[in-house]
Order: C-alpha cells, then sequence, then structure tokens
C-alpha cells in the first residue's frame, strides 16, 4: 500500500499515455463538431447573452455562458499547433469562423428587434467598449492552462463550467452583433479586441499545456479521426440528397 501511495505521488504531473491522448484528441473532435446540436447551444448562448447585455443582467449572461459550445473548437486549434496537423487547423478555423457568423448573426437580429438603442448602452455594454486587454489577456490565459489541463485529466473536468464563464467569449461575440445594430464603431472595435485577445489567450494555453503533455505524436490518429468524421458527413449529405431524390 504505501510503495503504491509513493508511486502515485511522485508521478509526474504532465504525464498521460497514448490512450489518454487519443481519448482526448477524439473527444475534442466528437465535442467540436459542427452538428445541428453545436449551433443550437451556439446560437442559444448567443441570444440569452445579447438579451442579458441589453438588460444589464450579469446573471442571465453567466447563465448563457455555460452553454456555449465555442471553448471546444478553440482547444482543438491548440491541438493541432501541436501535432501541426494543417487539417485539424483548418478544421478548427473553419469551426470558429462559422460560429463566429452565427453568433454575430443571431445578436445582431436580437437586438436589431428589442431596439436596445434608445436608452444608450447598459453598463455591461459599457465595459465592453474600453476594456483592459492586458488583463482580460492574462485571464483567459490562465483560463485556458485550467481547460486544457482539465480535457487531459478527467478527474479534474468538473472545473469546465467554471472555465466557460472566466473565460469571456460569448459576451464580446454577442456585443459585436449589437454593436453592428446600434451602428457603434467603440463598442465594435472593443468587442472585436476582447474576443480575440480572449481567443488568443487560450489557444496559447493549450499550446503549452498540450506540448507538456507531449500529445505531438497523436497527428496521425487525430487526422485519421478528422478523416473519418468527414467521411460521415459526406456519406450523410449523400443520404439526404437521395431522400430529397425520391420524394420528388
Amino acid at each position: 500500500m504505501n510503495e503504491t501511495s509513493q508511486s502515485e505521488a511522485t508521478e509526474p504531473v504532465f504525464a498521460a499515455g497514448l490512450f489518454t491522448q487519443k481519448r482526448t484528441a477524439k473527444k475534442l473532435i466528437d465535442d467540436s463538431r459542427t452538428d445541428t446540436d453545436f449551433y443550437l447551444f451556439l446560437a442559444t448562448a448567443v441570444f440569452i447573452t445579447t438579451i442579458g447585455l441589453i438588460l444589464d443582467n450579469p446573471i442571465v449572461i453567466i447563465g448563457a455562458m455555460l452553454v456555449a459550445p465555442i471553448l471546444f473548437p478553440i482547444l482543438a486549434l491548440g491541438l493541432g499547433v501541436v501535432t501541426t496537423s494543417r487539417d485539424a487547423i483548418n478544421r478548427a478555423l473553419l469551426i470558429l469562423t462559422k460560429s463566429f457568423a452565427v453568433g454575430v448573426v443571431v445578436a445582431f437580429i436580437t437586438s436589431f428587434f428589442i431596439n436596445s438603442g434608445t436608452d444608450g448602452f447598459t453598463g455591461q455594454l459599457e465595459l465592453l467598449t474600453d476594456p483592459n486587454l492586458s488583463l482580460f489577456f492574462l485571464i483567459s490565459f490562465a483560463a485556458g492552462i485550467i481547460a486544457s489541463f482539465s480535457w487531459v485529466k478527467e478527474d479534474t473536468a468538473l472545473s469546465l463550467p467554471g472555465v466557460a464563464i472566466t473565460v469571456s467569449l460569448v459576451p464580446p461575440l454577442a456585443a459585436i452583433g449589437i454593436s453592428l445594430a446600434l451602428l457603434s464603431t467603440e463598442l465594435l472595435v472593443g468587442s472585436l479586441l476582447l474576443f480575440f485577445i480572449n481567443l488568443l489567450g487560450v489557444v496559447l494555453a493549450s499550446v503549452v499545456i498540450f506540448s507538456l503533455f507531449d500529445f505531438s505524436e497523436v497527428r496521425a490518429y487525430q487526422d485519421r479521426k478528422i478523416r473519418e468524421e468527414e467521411a460521415e458527413m459526406e456519406a450523410a449529405r449523400e443520404e439526404k440528397q437521395e431522400r430529397k431524390n425520391d420524394v420528388s
């Protein structure tokens, strides 16, 4: 018993076997997959966040941040950088681009119909017009460290909801759509800077953690899983098209 406890105590912090590395890579690919559920959760999170910003209600904003799945493709991007996988990097960037577009459109439409510009900016929106970028970068970097570490170590995964709240990705994304509806250059610039600073912080943190866990050896497995995903999506599209042809 003592020998077992001693071996566990001396186990390196950044130790992950090949099975753990493959499991982490597969889970990131699965959870960042842009299916209907992904966009439904993203659109809902942005919709709620937009209303929370307009109502100046931080509780509503925090609740919406727990729903958003945008953290997953960001971590997948960091893993792709570590494994130097062009397929993984391109896939993550494409997902983030689509997520960004969906979020901005949802926030714009929501803000446009609610017409929040009559009484000026709320307190929450004021904070986004001139954010402290250096502090937000440090916060997002620290949160990215915890998120990446939790993703590898399943026994610490309970910290992920807290990370989702700490990393302010959804509020600036929603604020970008609001700024377009209000035609506010000040809010647009501040929100864009904050969004990309937070994005950069998490990506850099994930690169550091995945490098320390030596994920560079799972590139072949990662690329194979991405190709399998693409084949499944292509087969689903063909099946859908065949159903349409049968109906017509």
